[in-house]
């Protein structure tokens, strides 16, 4: 159909003619009768106000003042957590006198005792660890018994002269023998417990050994030369030129086991992390049933059902925990059911720990402040798993011994066979800060069933 035309008087050219528009209807001026739906509509429409009304100064009022509280929270979650990951690792040298290494010389010749007192006097320095001279002690019977101390954690690690190392050292001056100066010291460690502090430690006590190394080769070379009736060239001659060069040396040894690498030290932190987000999932199930419990349940029927609910997440997020350490093992580990009920037990503490301690902070906070008291406790736990207690002031040894924020220091400590004997003190704080909040919960679950109750506290406050 072709639109409709009109001639135009003055230039007599064909234009299209111009279309009435009908007027849209205000359906809300005059609604139909029959029309209920519509004239609902239409009383909503007329209630509401524009954003900057007078009308709706009190909600402005109090949106602007929930988001001033939001970041004033969010703000001390972001400087605590922070605080506590920079701190945490923060100066460590300040306090590495903590760390102490055993000393045992197992070579009684006059080399190996010039060199005792050396790298004795190295470790003196107050930016390196404090050296424990056990040589004659029961520690420093053989190498195993030392290797053994480092193991159970009575030292960081330790530093030993090798039996013989003063025969060889004279064999390969006076004849040339063969002549490995590795072989003159060993420095042994263990990094599985906490590794980044120990291989801090670790870094700073092997340059103290190397800096004996000089010294050391200028000493000995001097005795060599300065010995009645010696001709020092042909003394030099004669010589091993690598004895004459570097006498002392050493190697490093890491007493952990090889299935404890790096891979399993960040395994250790991830199940600890994924435990405490898994303990906040029974609260969060909890906000939404728990009105009608409250009004319908007895308050000791409440609190055994919320022990039963709790204590049954945590053993099942635990026995996927230890079930999945367990499985991505290495290949020189095979635990047994000891170890695997180890772990289980540990995480299981630590877990119904946490879990009723977000109870608490559920049943006695806003939802607001629950959730940074949150956040801050997942900061607490992410630094202690990362860099460990060790090497710290004494604010965050304290906060580190609670129960949710040392899963990944108990659980490097279950990865290793020696340090079973080492968790008397974990497990303790465990059960009773688990005993502690377990109770302060059932107060509060009673009291909030009160509240419920008597319609002074519904699921909107």
């Amino acid at each position: 159909m072709a639109a409709p035309c009109a001639i135009d008087p003055q230039s007599g050219s064909i234009r299209p003619a111009a279309v009435p528009v009908k007027a849209r209807p205000d359906l809300c001026a005059a609604p139909p009768e029959d029309s209920t739906m519509l004239r609902e509509h239409c009383e909503r429409q007329r209630k509401l106000y524009p954003l900057f009304s007078p009308e709706l100064q009190p909600l402005r009022a109090g949106f602007a003042k929930s988001l001033r509280e939001t970041w004033i929270i969010f703000t001390v979650v972001f400087w605590v957590g922070i605080s506590f990951m920079y701190g945490a690792g923060y100066d460590t040298f300040r306090h590495i006198k903590t760390a102490n290494y055993i000393f045992c010389n197992f070579d009684n010749s006059p080399e190996a005792s010039a060199l005792s007192s050396m790298i004795i006097e190295a470790f003196e320095s107050p930016t390196v660890p404090r050296l424990q001279d056990a040589t004659g002690t029961g520690r420093c019977r053989t190498t195993y018994t030392v290797d053994d101390a480092v193991w159970r954690g009575d030292a960081w690690g330790a530093v030993y002269v090798h039996e013989g190392f003063g025969r060889k050292l004279r064999s390969a001056l006076l004849d040339g023998a063969e002549y490995d100066p590795t072989e003159a010291a060993t420095l042994g460690t263990q990094e599985s417990r906490h590794y980044l502090k120990v291989s801090t430690v670790n870094r700073v006590s092997e340059l103290a050994l190397a800096a004996v190394e000089g010294p050391f080769a200028q000493l000995t070379l001097g005795t060599m030369l300065t010995g009645e009736g010696v001709n020092a060239t042909e003394a030099i001659d004669r010589a091993n030129p690598q004895a004459i060069v570097l006498p002392f040396s050493f190697k490093v040894k890491n007493i952990a086991p090889l299935h404890f690498d790096t891979s399993m030290y960040i395994m250790s932190i991830t199940l600890s992390l994924c435990m405490v987000a898994g303990s906040f999932i029974p609260s969060n199930m909890w906000k939404t049933i728990e009105e009608v419990f409250y009004k319908r349940l007895k308050v000791k029927q409440l609190v055994l059902l919320r022990l039963i609910v709790n204590t049954g997440w945590a053993a099942f997020i635990c026995i996927q925990a230890a079930g999945i350490l367990c499985a991505f093992r290495g290949p020189s580990w095979s635990p047994g059911a000891r170890e695997f009920f180890g772990l289980f037990g540990i995480f299981l503490l630590n877990t119904m720990s946490f879990t009723f301690f977000i109870d608490c902070l559920q049943n006695w906070l806003h939802p607001r402040f629950l959730l940074a008291t949150y956040f801050m406790v997942l900061a607490v736990n992410i630094s202690a798993a990362v860099f460990g207690r060790e090497l710290n002031n004494s604010f965050f040894d304290i906060v580190y011994a609670t129960p949710f924020s040392n899963t990944g220091i108990t659980a490097r400590y279950l990865l290793t066979n020696g340090s079973f004997n080492r968790l008397d003190f974990s497990i303790t704080i465990n059960v009773l800060w688990m005993v502690i909040w377990w109770f302060i919960s059932t107060f509060l679950i009673a009291r909030k069933a009160r509240l419920v109750k008597s319609g002074a506290l519904t699921m909107a406050n």
